[in-house]
């Protein structure tokens, strides 16, 4: 009795010498299977690193620093580790309450490591710009490896700052102050800050992930690093001045690093350590619990993978379907000498395994060339730096394992074919004809699924915009059958599609000789036609439904927006320095009027007991204001006449207490102190916030202290570019048109990518055709045929190919977009009609295309097999 592997091995040499043979076939079925695998490798690769748990998420944080140091003003902190990823610090309540602090910059941390220990000194802090704005500035050595990925600091042209005086921005911010000559920095380049200029020697990058524009790097000698404050990650107080560092410890195990980190928080120095990340256990912390999965995002993703997975079968069946047919004499030997049905089966086998093994490896080792080579470009992809990659081994494993098993599972089909033919029929070229006639059987029940799923996607979609209208209950049901709808018609669709292929070959006779032979090869080869048509009408299927959505989401207007600030004017908000320095407040009027023509800056005081707040009975703020902000603010002259003989306005009627007086209250506990005064109600055509407005004179009255307020008005209309460059100068300014968000820039993409996928698939159909039909290149070869009788016939093909994927993606996309979409509520049906005309009038052009560049002009001699 014969081992399996005795069994196997001829099969596995008789494959593996067809392969060899035809090189070109085995490229392409081998590259079919090797894309999903190098898709799914990039993309577990990257779902792994970017995780916020990831070690590549750290960098952004600290840095290559194994430790992250803040010295605080105190003798002692008590610091709490947050999941490893932050910590915070707390003053004991009697340290505090003593007063007792130093000088953080004065202690010297390195005696406080172990030898071997390096830091490096870094902070943060805000500048203010000579136009009255302000910037971000992170003192920071770009030079230091120890500084490497920190906040995404990087400087892309120039170099990093060295010097106290010299700085790097980002290139936004020198584009808009005139900085730059033909993209890089002119020289001389300057930026004027309100305490004296600094040359700009580098430019930044844009932080996407963080949206900032504005962005300054100063070198660790600037005098600024004495501002420096604690950043949000750690430290006691934002406003209070730290020292903060990055270290490089030597190899530390987990037990040292907490000893350590306990040591410093003794001494007043917050820390954070790596090991505390990458080893929660350790530390005594809990995993993190990963988040739950949601269901409809789960749902998505199986039926994008199922679809991917089905259109890699059956493009690659179709080729191990050719494969077998071009040994039909071989396996038609086999079994006259002796082979058995199950011998014919694992010869056709063989070629999926051999095909899966080279297309898992070239998959897996594509995957890992593009990680490598591509580590800026998916980073910019993902928007997040890509410094260490995090390989999930398990999920790699997975992928490769799916992908042999795909190709194995796409030659079990034809396997079971071969096998049930007899040796005649093998030798007499019956795989390779197919010339009898087919019996449609599923054509009926294929016409019967796709009118009621028709008739479905119809009921549900006028459902669907029924419960998704304006007040509407918001009800999934209705979606969730279209989908299964949707679903229905995919099946429907498939099962009429060999009988549609039959019926558009036969009309394709004509006196045209291309398109006669292009007809006839897809109506004898309707596996390979059909599986090549679903390939295409799957890809345009899913730009049809994207496109709906796109049109359909533009279409809704958005939603009224209540203004927040008087009309033709902006809302600007300011630091605390800015809000209290009238030079940067003149400045910033100043830019506001160069940049964006406003007319002017109008400015208020927030009312103050010392340190508490003075509030009204519902716990708005209490606004000291003057004429010009109840002009622009559009107070009638009852509400000014009200206001001048030293009454509130009042904006928000239940702040009121019988309708003409109000209460002010210092503090906001129940003992707080509180006083009665007269009120007017103010009706506004805008919606402010929940304030109580006085005067100057009424807050002196009530013995109020009268402190700058951090926002501001810049009056004149301004729109959203001129929000744009207004906040490349430092000026942070809101006005609703800045939040209107514009996704139209998906579509390019969207487009470029289903136009590549189109003419892969329609270029390996085509191969694979030409592959199949030599003997009749050679027969038009013999008989004198020009060389463009070839390719034509080739274009003919892909016509037919592309022509009828794109009408059955267009009309499943269509019924689908127009029926699940309408959980917009738009107003109407909104059809892609531009987009919708390209795609079926320039997929068939682009199929055609790729047919005739992929068709051979000159043929070598070959013998009919057939």
């Amino acid at each position: 009795m014969l081992t399996w592997t005795a069994r196997w091995r001829p099969a596995l040499r008789m494959t593996w010498r067809d392969l060899v043979t035809h090189k070109l076939r085995t490229a392409v079925v081998t590259v079919l299977v090797a894309l999903p695998v190098a898709a799914a490798v990039v993309a577990a690769t990257m779902a792994a690193t970017i995780d916020y748990d990831a070690p590549n998420e750290l960098y952004y944080l600290n840095g290559a620093a194994e430790a992250r140091l803040e010295v605080t003003p105190y003798a002692r902190v008590r610091v709490r580790i947050e999941d490893g990823r932050y910590t915070t610090a707390s003053v004991p309540k009697a340290l505090e309450q003593s007063g007792a602090t130093r000088d953080p910059a004065s202690v010297d941390v390195s005696g406080l490591l172990p030898t071997g220990s390096r830091v490096a000194r870094v902070g943060s802090t805000e500048v203010l710009l000579a136009t009255g704005g302000r910037i971000w500035a992170d003192i920071v050595d770009l030079t230091d490896p120890l500084t490497h990925g920190y906040l995404g600091l990087e400087v892309t042209s120039g170099r990093a700052p060295t010097a106290p005086d010299e700085a790097a921005v980002s290139l936004p911010v020198a584009d808009e102050l005139g900085l730059l000559v033909d993209g890089h920095l002119r020289s001389g380049a300057t930026l004027e800050l309100a305490d004296g200029d600094v040359s700009v020697v580098g430019l930044l990058p844009v932080d996407d992930d963080n949206e900032t524009f504005n962005r300054l790097v100063l070198a660790p000698s600037s005098p600024y690093l004495a501002r420096a404050t604690a950043p949000d990650i750690t430290g006691v107080d934002r406003d209070v001045p730290s020292a903060q560092y990055l270290v490089d410890l030597p190899d530390l195990s987990s037990q040292q690093a907490r000893a350590l980190h306990s040591s410093l928080a003794e001494v007043g120095v917050s820390s954070w350590m790596r090991d505390a990340a990458l080893h929660p256990h350790s530390w005594g912390l809990q995993a993190p619990t990963p988040p739950p999965v949601d269901p409809a995002a789960a749902a998505v993703g199986a039926l994008v993978v199922g679809i991917g997975l089905t259109e890699v079968l059956v493009l690659v069946g179709a080729a191990f379907a050719v494969s077998a047919r071009r040994q039909s004499r071989a396996l038609g030997l086999l079994v006259s000498s002796g082979g058995t049905p199950a011998d014919v089966r694992r010869s056709v086998l063989a070629t999926g395994v051999w095909i899966g093994l080279a297309g898992s490896v070239l998959g897996a080792a594509a995957g890992g060339g593009i990680l490598f080579l591509g580590r800026e470009p998916l980073g910019r992809l993902v928007d997040t730096p890509i410094y260490q990659y995090t390989v999930p081994i398990g999920s790699l494993v997975v992928v490769v394992v799916l992908g042999f098993a795909s190709a194995v599972l796409a030659a079990a089909v034809p396997a079971w074919g071969v096998g049930r033919l007899t040796a005649s029929q093998m030798l007499d070229g019956h795989i390779a004809a197919g010339r009898r006639a087919v019996r449609h059987r599923f054509r009926n029940p294929g016409l019967a699924l796709l009118g009621a799923a028709v008739l479905g996607l119809v009921a549900c979609g006028f459902w669907t915009s029924r419960c998704f209208a304006t007040g509407g209950s918001q009800s999934p049901v209705p979606v969730l059958l279209g989908a299964l709808c949707a679903l229905t018609a995919l099946g429907g669709t498939v099962l009429v599609l060999p009988w549609v292929v039959t019926i558009v070959g036969r009309s394709g006779g004509g006196r045209w000789l291309p398109w006669r032979l292009a007809a006839r090869d897809a109506t004898r080869n309707r596996a390979r036609t059909t599986a090549a048509v679903l390939a295409i009408g799957a890809v345009t299927t899913g730009v049809v439904i994207t496109g709906f959505g796109l049109t359909a989401q533009a279409s809704v207007p958005p939603p009224p927006v209540p203004s927040s600030s008087p009309a033709g004017s902006a809302e600007v908000y300011l630091s605390t320095a800015q809000a209290a320095d009238q030079n940067a407040l003149r400045g910033l009027e100043r830019t506001g009027a160069e940049v964006a023509g406003a007319d002017g800056l109008v400015t208020w005081h927030v009312a103050r007991d010392r340190e508490r707040p003075v509030t009204d009975r519902q716990g708005g703020q209490v606004l000291v204001v003057d004429d010009a902000f109840l002009r622009l603010a559009g107070v009638d002259d009852a509400g000014r006449e009200a206001f001048a003989a030293g009454e509130a306005l009042v904006v928000n009627r239940r702040s009121t207490a019988r309708g003409d007086t109000t209460e002010l209250r210092i503090g906001n506990d129940r003992s707080a102190a509180r006083t009665e005064v007269p009120a007017h109600v103010l009706q506004l055509p805008w919606r402010p916030s929940d304030a109580t407005w006085i005067s100057v004179a009424a807050a002196q009255r009530l013995g109020y202290d009268v402190r700058p307020a951090q926002t501001a008005w810049l009056t004149g209309g301004i729109d959203a570019a001129e929000v744009e460059r207004l906040r490349l100068h430092g000026v942070e300014v809101w006005t609703e048109e800045s939040w209107v968000q514009d996704r139209s820039g998906l579509a390019l993409p969207l487009a470029g990518g289903a136009l590549l996928l189109i003419a892969l698939v329609v270029g390996m159909i085509v191969a694979l055709a030409a592959a199949e039909g030599r003997d009749d290149a050679a027969t038009l070869s013999a008989i004198g045929a020009p060389g463009w009788t070839r390719r034509a016939t080739s274009a003919a093909h892909a016509l037919l190919v592309g022509a009828l994927g794109t009408g059955i993606g267009a009309m499943l996309g269509t019924l689908a977009g127009a029926s699940l979409l309408q959980v917009f509520d738009a107003p109407g049906t909104p059809t892609p009609w531009t987009a919708l005309g390209l795609l079926i009038l320039g997929v068939p052009l682009l199929c055609a295309a790729v047919g005739w560049l992929v068709a051979p002009i000159h043929l070598t001699l070959t013998r009919r097999t057939a």
